[in-house]
């Protein structure tokens, strides 16, 4: 009898164990379907080389994508190359496949490199600023243009920084030739500045923050001006022909990383907290309050905003192109692209050939919206 009870009892601990491997089973695939956020798995393993943006928070919805596994579960392989710059990673374009950037580099891609197109839109930057120190007569007057005159401004020149300091300028009845402009990269700019060097700072995100910390004056920035440029990526022309569903996919996950980590206030600490650790781990300066504030300061756009970015049409704002009607995208970009025309920096030439061939492409857009029916 207690043979035969012993017996009966290896078998239902047998036959528990083998519901519960299924109930095990069941709820892996459970979470490795909403891991892909709906989307697809490749069946083959897919590799992306991606030029990342340290410090801004325009490419980090990849790296939370990539932390959360969504693109281990969809079977691509994500190759990061680090770059603080938006002119150096377009220069180094033969290295990547995907790369994202600020106006600096966006207008430098579309005009250079006939290679590359612009698929995506990241974020329009809200904390572009402007500060001097707090003890200065400007901080004390900031509108007065006569304590402008003749000052040295340290930013990374060619960029979105330059736009915003030579449109507050106009603002008070100055230019860009009033005063004295110091070429610094932006991971590097602020410690300059704390060195000595320069009369004003023009920086973005994590190290715009850092100056409000370390108690500089805020001037003004591009939110208050009415001036949030768009942030972009660019795709090889090649690769995309090759690969379109494997863009359309990344681009679908980063747009459902920006709704990931605006869904919780448990997701943005998240979000910040890797935030931080990617800046420390590629020694770019900032704090985990800093990082906290940057994802809080972060503007990029869930996926039915994409869709709309790259599908709305009206004509050319400035009346310059009437071949067609022009992509929202186009005119949100050509409005930070005539500003360097007018600076002489890239030619109304240019600014044609950009649209007639189409550099700006709403052809991922399209293959989302598919994507995400």
């Amino acid at each position: 009898m207690k043979k035969l009870l012993t017996v009966l009892l290896l078998v239902f601990m047998v036959v528990g164990l083998v519901f519960a491997g299924g109930g095990t089973e069941a709820k892996a695939t459970e979470t490795k379907a909403a891991d892909t956020w709906g989307l697809k798995p490749f069946e083959s393993k897919q590799t992306l080389r991606v030029a990342f943006f340290t410090g801004s928070p325009l490419s980090y919805p990849i790296l939370f994508a990539d932390k959360l596994g969504v693109f281990e579960a969809l079977n691509i392989d994500i190759q990061y190359t680090c770059f603080t710059g938006g002119p150096a990673m377009m220069e180094a374009n033969a290295s990547w496949d995907i790369g994202s950037c600020g106006l600096g580099g966006i207008a430098l891609a579309l005009a250079k490199y006939d290679n590359l197109r612009l698929f995506d839109v990241c974020d329009y930057e809200e904390n572009m600023a402007i500060f001097v120190r707090a003890d200065s007569a400007i901080a004390k007057d900031p509108g007065n243009a006569a304590l402008w005159k003749g000052v040295t401004c340290v930013y990374p020149t060619g960029t979105t920084a330059q736009a915003v300091l030579a449109q507050y300028l106009q603002n008070i009845g100055l230019s860009l030739k009033d005063v004295v402009s110091v070429n610094a990269d932006n991971s590097n700019a602020l410690t300059v500045f704390n060195g000595g060097t320069g009369d004003v700072l023009v920086c973005w995100n994590a190290i715009a923050l850092a100056a409000d910390a370390a108690g500089h004056f805020r001037v003004t920035d591009s939110g208050q001006l009415k001036l949030p440029f768009p942030c972009a990526s660019f795709v090889q022309k090649d690769f995309l022909a090759k690969n379109k569903e494997l863009v359309a996919t990344f681009t679908a996950v980063f747009h459902k990383a920006v709704e990931w980590l605006y869904a919780s206030k448990e997701n943005l600490n998240q979000g910040a907290e890797w935030y931080f650790e990617h800046c420390e781990e590629e020694g770019f300066l900032c704090t985990r309050e800093v990082a906290q504030k940057t994802m809080e300061w972060y503007r990029g756009n869930t996926v039915a905003e994409y869709i709309d970015i790259f599908t709305k049409k009206s004509p050319d704002a400035a009346g310059l192109y009437t071949s067609r009607d022009l992509l929202q995208i186009e005119k949100d970009v050509m409005s930070g692209f005539d500003f360097f025309i007018s600076e002489g920096k890239y030619t109304a030439e240019q600014r044609k050939t950009i649209l007639d061939e189409k550099r700006i492409t709403d052809e991922v857009a399209l293959a989302v919206k598919d994507l995400v029916k």
